[in-house]
This record gives structure tokens, C-alpha cells and sequence, in this order.
């Protein structure tokens, strides 16, 4: 059986930041250290509301007019993948149009549909709106713009591999996100995810205890680096 997200692994992974799991994953050495997480143009628009760790649902958003109608069946598949994902889920939205972030998928309403549905946020490169209403509801919510207007959009493709902010995203992947960003979190290290988090947080606090303590020795740090 494939690792999962048990009730005491969310917990643990909700203690700590993003930055936190960022170090742990690169103590299993289970991925180059320049991989596994998205750019700093996706931005956390609700800091206040926490961070999130959960299942990704995928899809992408294209543009439509009077003569190119969007499919019904592609937008079910999307919200049906949103249902039966494990939970927690988390959407994360392409914006494929051509004016990119011009158009926003992600308002009050289609918050409260997929909020209904189990998931706890949206992530995507594309724009978001009515923000007063989704923070009221507790939707946590990361994208690269915000807009007032929805255009003519829906979704193109779901439950299908995306990119996003530079990383591949495909369904089912574990993400960590917080206000310092979004890292994917590797199904072949989960297990051991918690020790290894342990591990840097041990670190860290011996290394900033000791320079509060000590202070800085720069002819220490000079005799190092000679040899």
C-alpha cells in the first residue's frame, strides 16, 4: 500500500513551515535540491489563514466565446476528481488563455462548490477574485494575479498532469503551502518525512542557540575555511 496522509502525519506536517519541509526533503536525498517546489510568482493571498497540506486536483482554464462553447463533461470530470480524491484535497488551476491571468476561474461561488466538495484551497498560475468573500470563508488561496472579472472561461482539461509556478503537478501529488510558498512533498520519502523534520528543526536550534549565545567567531570561521 502506497504511503498516505494519516490524521498524525497531517498534524506534524502542519507544525512546521514550508521552508521546514523544504529542508527535510533534501535529507532524504530523494530529488535534486533545485526541484520540487514553485517560483515566487505565487503568491499566498490569506497568510493569516495557515498553511495547507493536501492532495492535488488538477485542471486547466481556457478561453471561450459565443462560437467555441465549453464542454460540460470536462468541467464534471473536474469537479468529480475533486469528490473522489482523497482528502485533503487541494485544486490546482492552469490558466491556459491567452491573455493570461486576465480572467479569473476562482471566485465566492466556484470556492464554496469545491469547498463543499473537501477541498481546502486553490493554488494557480492564473487570477483570482472576490477575495474578502473567499477569506471569510476560510478558503486559503494561492495564485500569481487577481482580477475583477471572470471573462469567458472554464475548464479546458482535468484531472491531467499540469505545470505550475515551474512545477509539475500531477493528481494525487502531496503539497505544503504556506507564506513562504508551495513544495511537493515526494510519495518515496513520506514515511520518513517526520523524522527527518525532527532532524532540522534540532539542527537549526543548535546552530541559532549557539550564535545567540556565542556570537559570531570570524577567526574561527577564518581558521575553517584555510583548511
Amino acid at each position: 500500500m502506497a504511503p498516505e496522509l494519516t490524521p498524525a502525519l497531517i498534524e506534524k506536517l502542519l507544525s512546521v513551515d514550508s521552508p521546514t519541509i523544504s529542508n527535510a526533503i533534501e535529507l532524504l536525498k530523494v530529488r535534486p535540491r533545485r526541484e520540487g517546489f514553485m517560483g515566487p510568482q505565487i503568491v499566498c493571498r490569506f497568510p493569516d489563514l495557515g498553511r495547507v497540506v493536501g492532495y492535488a486536483t488538477t485542471c486547466t482554464i481556457v478561453e471561450y466565446d459565443e462560437h467555441f462553447t465549453p464542454d460540460p463533461a470536462e468541467r464534471f470530470k473536474w469537479v468529480e476528481s475533486i469528490a473522489n480524491s482523497p482528502k485533503p484535497a487541494v485544486c490546482v488551476v492552469k490558466d491556459m488563455c491567452h491573455r493570461k491571468g486576465w480572467y479569473s476561474h476562482w471566485g465566492e461561488i466556484v470556492g464554496t462548490q469545491v469547498q463543499v466538495l473537501g477541498a481546502q484551497a486553490i493554488i494557480t498560475d492564473g487570477s483570482v477574485r472576490d477575495l474578502e468573500a473567499l477569506h471569510a470563508m476560510g478558503m486559503k488561496v494561492w495564485s500569481e494575479y487577481v482580477v475583477v472579472s471572470h471573462g469567458h472561461i472554464d475548464v479546458g482539461q482535468a484531472n491531467i498532469p499540469i505545470e505550475v509556478g515551474g512545477l509539475v503537478v500531477h493528481p494525487g501529488d502531496i503539497l505544503h503551502a504556506d507564506c513562504n510558498g508551495i513544495v511537493s512533498i515526494p510519495i518515496e520519502g513520506l514515511n520518513d518525512l517526520p523524522k527527518a523534520i525532527d532532524q532540522v528543526l534540532e539542527n537549526e536550534r543548535k546552530v541559532i542557540n549557539h550564535l545567540r549565545e556565542h556570537g559570531y567567531d570570524l577567526e574561527a570561521h577564518r581558521r575553517e575555511i584555510r583548511h
